[in-house]
């Protein structure tokens, strides 16, 4: 259960600190291009992130996720650590592989919550994201979704 905390952790440091030096960004795949641009180099962040979140969040959702649909949340870590690994979208290598696994980590996560109960989750946390850029009072689009 620690290694949950610490996943959500070093999302919420990580979404809170490119919120406080960028502003709400158009989306969080996007903050990889602020940070190279702005910050000199530093993209590579937005790699780590992924998979210190991904990384940390597996096994404890393994260990309280029961077997008949436990690879949901293998795929859905996996495909956010593709997302970090493929995190220049804007360019056509890797575009397609950051997109189809942006599409397989929400899928899968949203699965699962369906599949465990957590059906309301899904609802706030979209609801979260349609309307954190309002809050911000900056027309941004659909922070966070691809």
């Amino acid at each position: 259960m620690n290694l949950i905390f610490a996943s959500i952790a070093i999302f919420l440091l990580y979404i809170g600190s490119m919120v406080f030096m960028f502003g709400v960004p158009w989306s969080i795949s996007n903050t990889y291009y602020l940070l190279e641009e702005k910050r000199k180099g530093l993209g590579w962040l937005f790699t780590a992130f992924c998979y210190g979140v991904g990384g940390f969040l597996l096994p404890g959702w393994l260990n309280v996720t029961p077997e008949g649909y436990q690879f949901t949340c293998f795929l859905s870590a996996a495909g956010l650590a593709f997302v970090g690994t493929a995190a220049q979208f804007k360019e056509r290598l890797t575009n397609t592989v950051h997109y189809t696994a942006a599409i397989i980590c929400c899928l899968f996560s949203q699965i699962w919550c369906f599949a465990a109960g957590f059906w309301w989750l899904s609802l706030l946390s979209f609801a979260f994201f349609y309307v954190l850029p309002d809050l911000a009072r900056k027309r941004t689009g659909c922070f966070g979704l691809k």
